[in-house]
Parts: C-alpha cells; sequence; structure tokens
C-alpha cells in the first residue's frame, strides 16, 4: 500500500513539473477515450475506440471521432499496425489513414518503447478538394519511451518523446512540432484498463498554440476478459 501511495506521489509530482514547463501555454485541452480491443492471436489484433476533446480551458468542444486500428505481431517485439480515424468538429470534418512499425522490449520491470508512423489527413478524398482547395497533410511521427510496471502490482507510469515531421512538396521534411507525454495505467479485473496522461505539444511555428493536453483512456481488453471468465468457470468446477 505504501509503494502505491509513492507512486501516485510521484505522479502528480510529475504533473506539477510539466505544469510549471508549461507556463506559456495559451491552451488546456481535455480528451476521454473509452475503447476497446480484441486479439485473435499471437500475432493478429484489432481495436476501435471513440475520442471526445475539449479545447480553451476544456470549457469549449473541440471535436469528436472514432478510429478503427488493426495490428500484426511479428514477435514478442516487433508490430505493424495501421488503421482510419474519421474526425468531426463544428467547422470540418477528417479523414486519417496511417501506418505504424512498432517496437517494445521488456527488460525486467522497464519496457522499452518506440515507434515510426506516417500519417495521411485530409478534409475530403475528392481530389479537386486536395488538388485545389486544401492539399492532404502528411506526417512523419518517431517516437520513443519507456513503461515501468510496479512490482506486484497493476500500476504502471509511462513517459515519452515524440518529434513530428511534416512532408510537403515545396520543402521534403520539416519539423514541425515536439510532443512530451508522462502517464500512468492501471489493470482492473475482466480485462478493464483505465489510463491518465498529459503531454505537452512544443510547437515549431510561433503562430501557432501550443497545448497542453490531459487525456484520460478507458479500455476493455475482450480476450483478457474472457479469458479471466473462462479461468473462473474451470476454478469453480474443479472445487465443485
Amino acid at each position: 500500500m505504501m509503494i502505491k501511495k509513492k507512486n501516485l506521489l510521484l505522479f502528480f509530482l510529475l504533473l506539477i513539473t510539466m505544469d510549471g514547463f508549461c507556463q506559456n501555454y495559451t491552451d488546456w485541452q481535455y480528451r476521454l477515450i473509452p475503447g476497446v480491443s480484441y486479439r485473435f492471436n499471437d500475432h493478429w489484433k484489432v481495436s476501435g475506440e471513440y475520442r471526445y476533446t475539449a479545447q480553451k480551458d476544456f470549457q469549449e468542444f473541440r471535436s469528436s471521432g472514432a478510429e478503427f486500428t488493426v495490428q500484426y505481431n511479428f514477435n514478442k517485439e516487433f508490430s505493424i499496425e495501421t488503421g482510419y480515424r474519421f474526425t468531426s468538429s463544428y467547422t470540418a470534418d477528417s479523414h486519417r489513414l496511417f501506418g505504424a512499425l512498432k517496437y517494445d522490449k521488456e527488460l525486467g520491470d522497464f519496457t522499452l518503447f518506440g515507434a515510426m508512423k506516417y500519417q495521411f489527413s485530409t478534409g475530403s478524398f475528392n481530389e479537386r478538394y486536395m488538388n485545389d482547395f486544401k492539399e492532404p497533410v502528411q506526417m512523419v511521427r518517431e517516437k520513443i519511451g519507456v513503461d515501468y510496471n510496479v512490482p506486484k502490482s497493476k500500476l504502471s507510469f509511462n513517459t515519452s518523446v515524440e518529434i513530428f515531421l511534416k512532408l510537403a512538396d515545396d520543402d521534403p521534411i520539416k519539423y514541425n512540432r515536439t510532443r512530451y507525454t508522462i502517464g500512468s495505467a492501471y489493470k482492473f479485473k475482466y480485462g478493464n484498463k483505465l489510463g491518465i496522461s498529459v503531454f505537452y505539444d512544443d510547437k515549431y511555428n510561433p503562430k501557432k498554440t501550443d497545448r497542453f493536453v490531459l487525456e484520460t483512456k478507458y479500455t476493455l481488453i475482450i480476450d483478457d476478459m474472457i479469458k479471466k471468465i473462462k479461468k473462473n468457470k474451470e476454478k469453480k468446477a474443479t472445487q465443485g
């Protein structure tokens, strides 16, 4: 119990530190993300989530959207992921296609993770729209981080840094921003997982607003839930 309290205290100290680091931000935002995932076997996994976002110090609706992904694991360390996201706001809709190569390496209680991601975003797949009105936004994202699993606990902490590079015809590769993230997650029974994190977007363009985002995410892991129910049934059967 004392270990858990110390870890929670550490997490909130990190929040305070980041808050002090981001005194020049002009916007607080919030994301609520309920999701679900299912792993068919050691290789294939599908997931989906809904995202609600608020801005201007949590007071104004920013956007909502849905995302669907498919992941294939080559082994315990390397995997590829592809997916689609649709986002809608009061002013515009957005479509995003993406693909990523992911890496996860367990080192005792720590897990080193990284990802190289390409994303293609557009307001419409109409060719005339993309050529004459607004060209698609293409990004390459490089992410690296570490996750710490508290011994004899279902609690974990994580931190990561992600660099966004914008692709364009006039300038093939252009630095866009860096994202700094810290977070925590807790696994409950029957495949329920709750996470909370904060990230700060440090943007290169001074005309664009940096943002400080609080994110809460709930995920139902269906395969874990099925395994737990099956295990409980088998236990009751043997006891009976």
